[in-house]
């Protein structure tokens, strides 16, 4: 597959509705800060879910500017019931989300088993209607099984690639689905330094330019990673400027 191809594949999708994290605690913030860059979507456009109150959040979080523009919610402990924490997504117009991203709950015996009860409070929320385009992030790759039948997408990358993906498919799921069936055993991700020759280029002429690696191996420009914050950016758009780049995030056969 080209990179042209692929840049067909993967335009630059701009969500019209809030994201919605549900298990967000301020160690992930990072992730929020993931899906502001990958995605085109405003801080605005995020509503964070937890169970700890807003005053300790904001405590934490006091000198974080993006926190001033995150909506948050404090949400029923999962011991409190299905419908208790249905009844609280409901009150938060759950069904007009645009996706929803559950994290694992960091300190529960079984995070996995906690994420599939979020999954069936979801969609009780939703009554009749459509659950939102839903992706959960599982502790353990054999846990997905048990999500079978609800209508998720999972992830179990670690690191950058997992947040990556995590913006990817809260903006859209096919485009997400895509990229998680190339990494599924025939290919990898890595990232490979910028070229003397494009380091005052666009990100649309990397796309178009690079389809071998030094070694003669094919491979598709999918993103890059900023000099100043290490920040991954997954399609951060044709005009991007390479010169604040670290390096280029491409896709090859492993």
């Amino acid at each position: 597959m080209t990179a042209a191809a692929v840049g067909r594949i993967l335009p630059l999708f701009v969500a019209t509705g809030p994201i919605v994290v549900i298990n967000w605690t301020p160690d992930a913030l990072g992730l929020i800060e993931t899906m502001v860059g990958s995605t085109a979507v405003g801080a605005r456009c995020v509503v964070c879910v937890g169970t700890a109150s807003q005053a300790q959040i904001d405590a934490t979080l006091t000198d974080e500017p993006l926190w001033r523009e995150v909506r948050y919610h404090q949400a029923p402990e999962i011991n409190d019931g299905v419908d208790a924490l249905a009844t609280m997504l409901q009150s938060i117009d759950i069904a007009d989300a645009r996706s929803i991203v559950v994290l694992p709950q960091r300190d529960a015996a079984e995070p996995d088993a906690n994420s599939r009860v979020v999954c069936v409070a979801l969609t009780r929320a939703c009554g009749e209607g459509k659950v939102p385009n839903t992706v959960v992030e599982v502790e353990d790759p054999e846990a997905a099984y048990e999500f079978a039948g609800l209508g998720v997408a999972t992830v179990f990358y670690p690191g950058y690639l997992r947040a990556a993906l995590l913006a990817q498919a809260c903006v859209d799921l096919g485009v997400f689905q895509f990229v998680y069936g190339l990494l599924d055993g025939r290919y990898r991700v890595r990232l490979l330094p910028i070229p003397a020759s494009l380091t005052s280029a666009t990100f649309r002429d990397a796309a178009l330019e690079l389809e071998i690696d030094d070694k003669g191996n094919p491979i598709t420009v999918i993103g890059l990673q900023k000099r100043t914050n290490a920040e991954l950016m997954i399609n951060p758009g044709p005009r991007t400027e390479l010169s604040d780049a670290l390096g280029l995030l491409v896709l090859e056969e492993s």
